[in-house]
């Protein structure tokens, strides 16, 4: 039996975030933040290699495939097997924090609603160093801290969360881990019926319920 918590339950269950906000996982491939965040990464890196960590269904795996080489990893087996329903990719069962992949390898590593959630914040993002080529770009998308704080007060919270940083936290963290910061965006992503919305901002980052921080390995 697979005792990972983040089976079915995590991504389809009625006690999941997902049915309370968009009904479950598989409704987040309507969502527009998916091209903005291979845009994002084009403006670095055109092409090469891109692994996403923690890829769940493989959705941006799937849409990365027209530009790089792309690759995911999750530790849900459970998600794993739903991606070859949505991905074009090549997805493996695997850990955060155990990369299997030799030194320098990517291009582009992703990183998506997943760094809150590892056991040793400090492994994973020294291993995602490691299979970075020199120069290699690196996206988060972290829930901020404080706005996440506030939802807790009307259901909307993760037990499984394990690194609640705010902002300027997690740019601290990455810069002692070798990663020089980019770019910093708040974002919001949504689709209603199949009818998209997106808002990010730069000047306005706090105040958006996720997070985009786009860095280089130095």
């Amino acid at each position: 039996m697979d005792k990972n918590p983040y089976g079915e339950a995590y991504f389809e269950g009625r006690s999941s975030n997902y049915w309370w906000t968009v009904g479950n996982y598989e409704n987040s491939k309507h969502f527009p933040h998916w091209k903005e965040i291979l845009k994002l990464i084009r403006t670095l890196k055109p092409g090469g290699r891109l692994l996403d960590v923690g890829c769940a269904y493989g959705m941006l795996v799937s849409l990365a495939s027209k530009n790089f080489e792309a690759y995911g990893i999750d530790t849900s087996r459970f998600a794993v097997k739903k991606s070859k329903r949505y991905s074009r990719g090549n997805i493996a069962k695997a850990s955060a924090i155990s990369i299997p992949f030799r030194d320098e390898t990517f291009d582009a590593i992703t990183v998506l609603d997943t760094l809150e959630h590892v056991s040793d914040l400090p492994r994973c993002l020294e291993d995602i160093k490691r299979a970075l080529k020199e120069n290699g770009v690196l996206l988060l998308q972290l829930p901020n801290a404080p706005i996440w704080h506030l939802w807790e007060h009307v259901g909307l919270s993760d037990e499984t969360h394990k690194n609640n940083l705010g902002f300027q936290e997690w740019k601290d963290t990455l810069s002692r881990h070798g990663f020089k910061v980019w770019k910093c965006f708040g974002m919001i992503s949504y689709a209603f019926k199949k009818i998209p919305f997106f808002a990010k901002s730069e000047k306005a980052a706090i105040l958006f319920p996720e997070l985009w921080i786009i860095a280089q390995k130095e």
